[in-house]
């Protein structure tokens, strides 16, 4: 039996969001730089970092059921025209406040974008191998999160910062090119409205049997402290990467580079393993190892050190990803799974968002080495949340040693 079903329609899927991802690997660690630049006060600075998950939050869940009814091909082609609009204009903006719209477009494309992709990745996948598969999509995410900031280290010893902002334009371009030429709108949608039981009024019934599923809940609450921290980080260290400990955008980018070549290298085996010894154990261990590397970065100073740390951040980050997404998939039953991943998706969104105006909004009281020392027990108390949940509220167990020979 092949390990993924639908192989050619699944790597298309792969290369487009590989280049989706991209063009925001290319500017994302310096995009607080940029806002600096342009003349953003710190409390814009959190404001314009927060955003993005503010549109994601609104607008994840209620597009992922109009793709039900418009089609995935048409929700992701207009998403990839968005993200072509939005990143184009980047590069002409000096008002901060212009900037706004412009991060609230890029959020929209991804948001819209992003469910569909996981979903129909789940939908090629079975419950056996979902594991690996979705350990191959993620892969492809953190390789554009890793070969992004290496390009952005390489053009801005050269380009300033709005230059590359203008040459990243070319990215999304690319990947709606190959997007028209390599897939089809019949592929794309394998089921009916009814059969998700998302629409015609269902939504919220649905929403209350995957909340009522203590499994799933844990999960979120997981998920949003991971990516409070994520956005603390995100929104206060390439500043103070660059104000208080003097690295260039350029070294900035390589240390981000480092952190996407781990995070990368790990997504597929942590997969795979996790379809071999379950969901929680990989989760489990990729959060602990959070805790410690934020707590690091709080005290690190040196470049070379910092290296290290990120190349651990970044192992933390790939172990993550598989494991719980396949967790969400699996948590909840079958007619739930598109609102549940959708539901899951967002509350990265609802972290990051109050992560990010945590950082702006207290950045007159708290120095960014505190802020992210304070990450580390908010994630504690999260795991801890978590572990106190049986492993039979997952709808997952690993496979009997004979079935995971191909």
């Amino acid at each position: 039996m092949k390990l993924f079903g639908g192989s050619q329609l699944l790597l298309s899927v792969i290369g487009v969001s590989f280049l989706f991802i991209l063009s925001s690997g290319v500017t994302g660690a310096l995009r607080p730089l940029f806002f600096v630049e342009a003349g953003a006060d710190p409390v814009q600075l959190g404001l314009l970092m927060a955003v993005p998950s503010l549109v994601s939050v609104l607008t994840r869940v209620p597009s992922s059921a109009l793709s039900r009814r418009l089609g995935r091909w048409r929700m992701m082609f207009f998403s990839l025209v968005v993200s072509l609009v939005s990143t184009a204009l980047f590069a002409f903006v000096y008002d901060p406040v212009m900037f706004f719209p412009l991060v609230s477009l890029a959020a929209l494309s991804w948001a819209i974008y992003s469910p569909i992709a996981v979903e129909f990745v789940s939908d090629l996948s079975t419950p056996s191998t979902r594991g690996s598969t979705m350990g191959l999509y993620f892969t492809s995410i953190g390789a554009a999160l890793f070969v992004g900031p290496l390009i952005s280290s390489v053009l801005t010893v050269f380009m300033s910062l709005r230059q590359l902002f203008l040459f990243t334009a070319l990215i999304p371009l690319v990947a709606l090119l190959v997007f028209l030429a390599v897939t089809r709108p019949g592929e794309f949608d394998f089921a009916t409205q009814d059969e998700y039981g998302i629409d015609n009024g269902s939504s919220g019934r649905s929403l209350s049997r995957i909340f009522k599923t203590k499994g799933f809940t844990a999960l979120c609450i997981a998920r949003i402290a991971y990516a409070m921290s994520m956005g603390v980080f995100s929104t206060a260290y390439p500043v103070y990467a660059e104000a208080g400990l003097g690295f260039s955008a350029s070294a900035i980018s390589i240390l981000f580079s480092f952190r996407g070549i781990t995070n990368v290298l790990v997504r597929m085996p942590a997969g795979r393993l996790s379809d071999r010894i379950g969901r929680r154990k990989p989760f489990i261990a990729a959060y602990a190892l959070a805790i410690l590397i934020f707590a690091l970065l709080a005290y690190v100073r040196s470049f070379g050190l910092l290296i290290v740390v990120m190349a651990l951040y970044g192992i933390a980050w790939g172990m993550r990803v598989a494991p719980s997404t396949a967790l969400a998939s699996e948590s909840v039953a079958d007619d739930d799974r598109p609102l549940a991943l959708a539901v899951y998706m967002t509350m990265f969104d609802v972290g990051s968002m109050i992560g990010s105006l945590l950082a702006g909004f207290t950045s007159s009281v708290l120095d960014p080495p505190a802020l992210l020392l304070l990450c580390s027990p908010v994630m504690v108390i999260a795991l801890v949340v978590f572990i106190v949940f049986p492993s039979r509220q997952m709808g997952f167990e690993p496979r009997p040693s004979h079935i995971n020979r191909p």
